[in-house]
C-alpha cells in the first residue's frame, strides 16, 4: 500500500521540525568542516543545529497537540531567541517567514507550503544588509523558485519533500561557481549545505523507519507526560518508577536498538537520541545503577542526572501547601541563587510582582502590620543563599531588619529602602552593579499618596482632615482637597523630559479618574501594578535620566578584549560571544576568564568552537541602555568578513521602535583595532560630540589602523578550516612564522620569516617603516602562554629609543580569538595624526 501525505497538520509539522533538528545535528561537525573563510565565529553546524535544538526543546515539553497558530507562535520565539551565529540568524528568519504564512491554516496543503516558501527566502533577504550569492540564500531561494514550479503530485506531500530536497541539493553543489572562495578550496556552503540537511530532515520524518519510530515514541513521551502531569497530585504511590535518570554516552556508532533492548527491562518512558559522537539516554527506573552499568559498556559516560520523582512529588506538594497556610510568605522554587533578595512587602499581590521581578523571598508585613525580628528571621531562614540583601520598604521596619541581619549566621545586607517601590527598583535592576543602582536612586522620586486623619501642619504646609497628600522620597510635600488636582500637580511637578518611566501601584481606594491624566503622559514609559494596598491610594515610582551619562551609548562585542582598565570613567557595554568546550558554553569574558581559557587551551590540546550572540540578546542589551535613558546608541563590532555579529544586531535593531535611534558600525577590526575605535567613540560621547562627529573619526580610523600578528602554531588555524594542511605541514618542518595582517577588514598573510628571530625582525622593519611616515601609538596583544607575553614585551622593548612610536599598553587577547588563532601575539599601531 502506497504511503501519502496530503496535508500537513500541526503535529506533522511538529514532527518534521524535530526530524529536522536532529538531522541537522547529526552533520553538525560536517558542516563545520566546510567553513573556510577566516572568521572567529564562522563554525556553522554548530550553530544552525543549536538554532534547530532551541526549538526541538520546546516541542518536545509539549503535552498537548497544539493547533497550529499555537505552534507557529512557540517556535517563532524559540527560533528567535535561540538564533546563534550568522547561519543561524539566517536559518531562524528563513522559519519564521515560512511559518507566517501558513498560521491560520489548520491544514496545510503543497501549494501553502509552497507559498511559504516563498516567504521564507524573503525574510531571508531581508535580514542580510548585502546578499551574497553562493551562500545559504542562494539555496533557499532556489528551493523558493523551483517549488513554485513544482508539476508532481500536490496531492502527495512525500513526492514533493524528495524534489525540494533534490533541488537543494543541486544549489549546493553549484555554489563554489557563485563564490570563487569556495571553489579554490574545494568545497561548497556550509550554510547551504546546512539548508540541504533540514530538508532532508523534512523527508527523513516521512520515509526513514528510524526516524519515524524516533518521532512516534516523542509522541508517546508527550502523552505519558501528560498523564504524569494529571496525577502529579494523587498520592506518591502512583509512581512505579521513582527515578529519572539521564546520562550521554560518549559515542555514537554503536547499535543503538541492541542497547535500547537491555536497558528497556528496566524501566519506561524511555527516549534514546544517537548522532555520529553521542548517544543521550533518558529513562525512568528504579534501578538506575544498572542502567548505568549496561551504559557504560557502550562508552564512557557524561551529564549524568539522577532525580527521585516521589521527592519532587512531596515537594511540590510542600511548597503549595505552605503558601496556602502560611500566607506571611512567599518563596521563589528556585532558591539557590548566590545573592538573594529578602523583601518586606504590603500584600500578597505586591509580594508576586516583586517574585516575578527576580526576588528570591518576601514576607508579607508592610504597612500597619510591621513584622518582627523573628519573622524576618523565620524568611531569611527559608532562603537557601548565603549571600541575602534585606529591602525593608518602611522606615518603620530598617531597625528590625538590621537587628535580624546582626543575629543571621548568613552575610546580610539591609538596604534603607523606605517605600514598596523603591525596592520593587533595585530588584527591577538586580542585574545592574548595586553601588550605580542606589546611586541613581538619588535622582528618582518615591510618591505615596494618601489622605489625612487629622489636622496638622508639616513646616509651612498646613494639613485638613480628609486632605489627600502627597510623602515625596519620605517627606510630605503637596496637599491638595480634589485628589485629581493633587495628581495634575505632581505629574507637572515631578515628570520632565528627563523622567524614563513610571510605575504606578492602584490601591483599594485608587480612582478611574486618574486614567484621564494617566494617558496625557506620551513620552515616558508606564509601568501598572494592581495591588490594592491599604490605606495608601498610590504608589508611584518616577525613574529620572542620570545626567551624568552621556546621551549616546556605546556598546561593543567581546572581540574588543577591552579591559576594566581602559574603560575606566567610559561608559561601554560589551555583549560576549559564547565559547563551546566539550559540550559546556561559556560566555566570553563572563564565564570564562582569558587566563582560565588559555590555560586549557595550552594544557589540554582542545579546540573551542565559537558563536555569536543572538538578536534576542542584543534586544536585550539595546532596550535596557533606552531605559538608562541614553538618546542613541553606536553599536560597533568586529568585521563583518569576520563574523556575523553585526547582522544579529541588525535583526534586534528591526525588532526596536527606537530602531532608527540604533546605529551599526562595522569596525572592519577585531582586537585593538576594533577596542581603540570602541574607546574613541566612548571619550567623544563623554566629551558632548554628536553622532555624525563620532562616525566620521571612526571612519578616519579605520583606513588608519593596523593589526599585524604572529600565530606560533599553525595548527589551530589547519583545524580550524583557516589555513590548508599543506601550509601547515610546511611551517611545522621549516619553522616558518607568518606574519598575518587585518586590512580592509579580512585577515592575509603579510609575509613569512623563519624562527623567532626572523619574525622580530620582520616586525622592527614594520613598524620603522610605518613611523618614517608619521608619529604613531603602540598597542602590543598577546595571548597563550609566558611564550607569547615575552614576545609581545620584545616588540615594545624594540622600540626604545624610536621617539616616534608611543607604547600605550599590552592587551591580552581572550576565547573568542583565541579559539580560531591558539596562542598568539601581535601589535596595533595608530597614526597620533588622523
Amino acid at each position: 500500500m502506497k504511503l501519502e501525505i496530503k496535508v500537513l497538520n500541526s503535529m506533522r509539522l511538529t514532527k518534521l521540525l524535530i526530524a529536522a533538528s536532529r538531522w541537522l545535528s547529526k552533520y553538525a561537525d560536517v558542516l563545520n568542516d566546510l567553513n573556510v573563510y577566516p572568521v572567529p565565529d564562522g563554525d556553522t553546524g554548530t550553530n544552525m543545529s543549536m538554532t534547530l535544538q532551541a526549538v526541538e526543546n520546546e516541542l518536545v515539553k509539549l503535552n498537548h497537540e497544539p493547533n497550529m497558530k499555537e505552534l507557529v507562535e512557540i517556535v517563532s520565539e524559540a527560533i528567535l531567541l535561540g538564533a546563534r551565529g550568522n547561519s543561524g540568524t539566517i536559518l531562524s528568519q528563513i522559519i519564521q517567514g515560512f511559518l507566517s504564512s501558513i498560521e491560520d491554516k489548520e491544514e496545510v496543503t503543497v501549494n501553502d507550503v509552497i507559498k511559504a516558501f516563498s516567504t521564507a527566502k524573503e525574510r531571508a533577504y531581508q535580514a542580510v544588509s548585502e546578499p551574497v550569492e553562493g551562500t545559504m540564500l542562494t539555496v533557499i531561494r532556489r528551493v523558493a523558485e523551483e517549488a513554485a514550479m513544482y508539476q508532481g503530485d500536490k496531492n502527495d506531500f512525500i513526492l514533493f519533500l524528495v524534489y525540494l530536497k533534490n533541488v537543494a541539493k543541486e544549489a549546493v553543489e553549484e555554489t563554489p561557481n557563485l563564490l570563487p572562495k569556495l571553489k579554490e578550496a574545494g568545497v561548497v556552503d556550509a550554510g547551504g549545505k546546512g539548508i540541504f540537511y533540514v530538508l532532508e530532515g523534512f523527508e527523513k520524518s516521512v520515509t526513514d523507519p528510524e526516524m519515524l519510530k524516533d518521532l512516534e515514541r516523542i509522541v508517546q513521551s508527550q502523552a505519558k507526560r501528560k498523564e504524569r502531569m494529571e496525577y502529579t497530585l494523587q498520592e506518591p504511590q502512583d509512581i512505579k518508577f521513582r527515578y529519572c535518570t539521564e546520562f550521554i554516552i560518549e559515542e555514537g556508532t554503536f547499535d543503538l536498538e541492541g542497547y535500547k533492548k537491555e536497558i528497556s527491562t528496566f524501566g519506561d518512558s524511555m527516549v534514546c537520541a544517537q548522532t555520529t559522537h553521542k548517544t543521550k539516554t533518558h529513562i525512568h527506573t528504579n534501578n538506575p545503577g544498572q542502567v548505568l552499568e549496561i551504559a557504560i559498556k557502550y562508552g564512557q559516560l557524561n551529564n549524568i542526572k539522577i532525580e527521585n520523582m516521589l521527592f519532587q512529588h512531596k515537594n511540590l506538594l510542600i511548597s503549595e501547601k505552605e503558601i496556602k497556610d502560611n500566607s506571611k510568605y512567599i518563596i521563589r522554587n528556585e532558591n539557590s541563587k548566590e545573592i538573594a533578595y529578602f523583601a518586606i512587602v504590603d500584600n500578597k499581590k505586591l509580594g508576586e510582582y516583586y517574585i516575578e521581578a527576580g526576588a528570591t523571598a518576601v514576607l508579607i508585613g508592610g504597612q500597619t502590620q510591621n513584622p518582627s525580628v523573628l519573622d524576618i528571621e523565620e524568611g531569611i531562614k527559608k532562603i537557601q543563599a548565603n549571600r541575602i540583601i534585606i529591602l525593608p520598604n518602611n522606615k518603620n521596619i530598617i531597625s528590625t531588619a538590621k537587628i535580624a541581619a546582626e543575629r543571621a549566621k548568613k552575610e546580610i545586607l539591609v538596604i534603607e529602602t523606605k517605600t514598596m517601590l523603591e525596592g520593587y527598583y533595585i530588584v527591577k535592576n538586580k542585574e545592574d552593579k548595586l553601588e550605580f543602582t542606589l546611586e541613581k536612586m538619588k535622582n528618582n522620586y518615591s510618591i505615596e499618596i494618601t489622605q489625612a486623619i487629622r489636622d496638622t501642619k508639616i513646616e509651612d504646609i498646613s494639613i485638613n482632615t480628609g486632605d489627600f497628600i502627597a510623602i515625596i522620597n519620605g517627606k510630605i510635600k503637596e496637599k491638595n482637597q480634589n485628589l485629581n488636582k493633587l495628581l495634575e500637580i505632581l505629574f507637572n511637578k515631578y515628570i520632565s523630559d528627563d523622567s524614563l518611566n513610571l510605575t504606578i501601584s492602584y490601591g483599594k481606594e485608587s480612582k478611574k479618574e486618574i486614567n484621564a491624566i494617566f494617558e496625557k503622559l506620551q513620552n515616558i514609559d508606564k509601568t501598572e501594578l494592581f495591588v490594592e494596598q491599604e490605606n495608601y491610594h498610590y504608589y508611584m515610582y518616577i525613574e529620572q535620566r542620570d545626567l551624568s551619562l552621556p546621551e549616546i551609548a556605546i556598546v561593543t562585542d567581546s572581540t574588543s578584549d577591552l579591559t576594566p582598565e581602559l574603560m575606566l570613567g567610559l561608559n561601554i557595554d560589551i555583549i560576549p560571544l559564547k565559547i563551546k568546550i566539550g559540550d559546556d558554553y561559556f560566555k566570553d569574558g563572563i564565564d570564562l576568564s582569558k587566563r582560565d581559557f588559555w590555560k586549557r587551551v595550552t594544557t589540554e590540546s582542545i579546540i573551542p568552537k565559537t558563536s555569536q550572540p543572538s538578536p534576542a540578546e542584543f534586544r536585550e542589551i539595546y532596550e535596557k541602555l533606552f531605559k538608562k535613558g541614553y538618546k542613541k546608541i553606536i553599536s560597533i563590532h568586529i568585521s563583518s568578513k569576520l563574523s556575523g555579529t553585526q547582522q544579529a544586531a541588525r535583526v534586534a535593531k528591526g525588532m526596536l521602535s527606537r530602531g532608527e535611534d540604533i546605529i551599526i558600525v562595522d569596525s572592519k577590526g577585531v582586537a585593538m583595532s576594533l577596542g581603540y575605535q570602541v574607546l574613541e567613540a566612548a571619550r567623544m560621547a563623554k566629551d558632548g560630540e554628536n553622532v555624525e562627529n563620532i562616525l566620521t573619526r571612526l571612519e578616519q580610523l579605520q583606513d588608519k589602523i593596523k593589526l599585524y600578528f604572529v600565530v606560533n602554531d599553525i595548527n589551530y588555524l589547519e583545524k580550524g578550516g583557516r589555513i590548508g594542511r599543506a601550509s601547515s605541514i610546511i611551517g611545522g618542518f621549516l619553522k616558518v612564522r607568518p606574519i598575518l595582517k587585518l586590512e580592509n577588514g579580512e585577515i592575509s598573510v603579510q609575509g613569512k620569516a623563519f624562527g623567532e628571530a626572523g619574525a622580530f625582525g620582520y616586525i622592527e622593519r614594520l613598524i620603522k617603516t610605518e613611523s618614517k611616515k608619521t608619529s604613531m601609538l603602540l598597542y602590543t596583544t598577546w595571548g597563550g602562554t609566558r611564550k607569547e607575553l615575552s614576545s609581545a614585551d620584545e616588540i615594545k622593548n624594540q622600540q626604545v629609543g624610536n621617539n616616534k612610536v608611543e607604547y600605550k599598553g599590552r592587551l591580552e587577547i581572550g576565547a573568542t580569538i583565541g579559539s580560531h588563532s591558539g596562542p598568539v601575539y601581535g601589535f596595533t599601531i595608530i597614526p597620533k595624526i588622523i
